[in-house]
């Protein structure tokens, strides 16, 4: 169970590395697709902390949770 969360990260991040991939070979001028790579990793960040956020608020091998809720 320890290792969950590097998988986790692990998925998440080749994904992230894949669609930003997928998105320099599209077809786009110069300022638009930096603008698209922008927004995209912008918006996978979030996605990823908010994950972050919610597996260090599971509870840890001691039955202890880092949450409010």
């Amino acid at each position: 169970m320890k290792h969950t969360g590097i998988v986790v990260a692990s998925l998440l991040g080749g994904a992230l590395i894949g669609s930003a991939i997928a998105v320099l070979f599209t077809p786009h001028s110069g300022p638009e697709l930096r603008r698209r790579i922008r927004d995209f990793v912008d918006d996978e960040m979030d996605k990823m902390k908010e994950e972050f956020e919610r597996m260090r608020c599971k509870c840890d091998e001691h039955g202890h949770c880092d949450c409010e809720n």
